[in-house]
């Protein structure tokens, strides 16, 4: 009786393929409904997931696995957060993509590297 429950147990909670794929974090859409959101904690929220996103790219770019992007050295939390929902409502068939992917693009756009 015991191995069974072990067993049912583990299968349940181990993670389907499918499942995996088609779940993110955090997308486009998810994002922008925490930044429009009047409440304090999603307000904060938004502001915390993009800062992370471009700490996570910073970081990347000083360890030599991203490309240098040409953003404003001294960005503010406040001037991500704003490129980044400007972008989102301007692009609204981009919004199930990973949230992650349109921060970089949105900053990207905002302060494109001049060739």
């Amino acid at each position: 009786m015991m191995r069974l429950l072990l067993a049912t147990s583990l299968l349940a909670a181990s993670p389907t393929p499918v499942a995996a794929q088609a779940f993110m974090f955090e997308t486009g859409t998810t994002l922008l409904a925490k930044c429009r959101n009047k409440e304090p904690e999603y307000s904060l929220a938004c502001t915390a997931y993009i800062v992370g996103v471009v700490d996570g790219i910073r970081k990347d770019m000083f360890i030599g696995r991203a490309r240098p992007v040409c953003w404003p050295d001294r960005m503010s939390a406040d001037d991500a957060r704003r490129t980044v929902i400007a972008y989102l409502e301007r692009w609204p068939d981009q919004r199930k993509t990973p949230a992650s992917l349109l921060v970089s693009v949105a900053l990207n756009e905002r302060w494109p590297c001049q060739k």
